[in-house]
């Protein structure tokens, strides 16, 4: 079999590899902090939007067609589910 020119990478100088090092670190410090603020932060009042969302399908409904609206009954709704959410990975 032929070598391929995908299959061989390009080396990179030492100021690109300082670089791509330097860049991976600060994106996985952002990184952490979305998810603490997405995962910690704002749970509590993740957990009222959901309440205030099954509140507003099961009273007024969701628009599903132009201007056709469907109520979703109580008892149709799923339950919260007993596992901790998790929104970033």
């Amino acid at each position: 079999m032929s070598k391929r020119v995908q299959d061989t990478a390009p080396s990179r100088s030492k100021e690109n590899k300082a670089w791509l090092k330097e860049n991976i670190t600060e994106q996985k410090k952002r990184h952490r902090a979305i998810m603490k603020e997405m995962n910690e932060d704002v749970a509590p009042q993740r957990a009222k939007w959901y309440k205030q969302f099954l509140k507003d399908v099961s009273t007024t409904g969701f628009n599903f067609n132009g201007d056709m609206k469907q109520v979703i009954a109580k008892k149709d709704l799923p339950e919260q589910p007993k596992r901790k959410e998790k929104v970033v990975y």
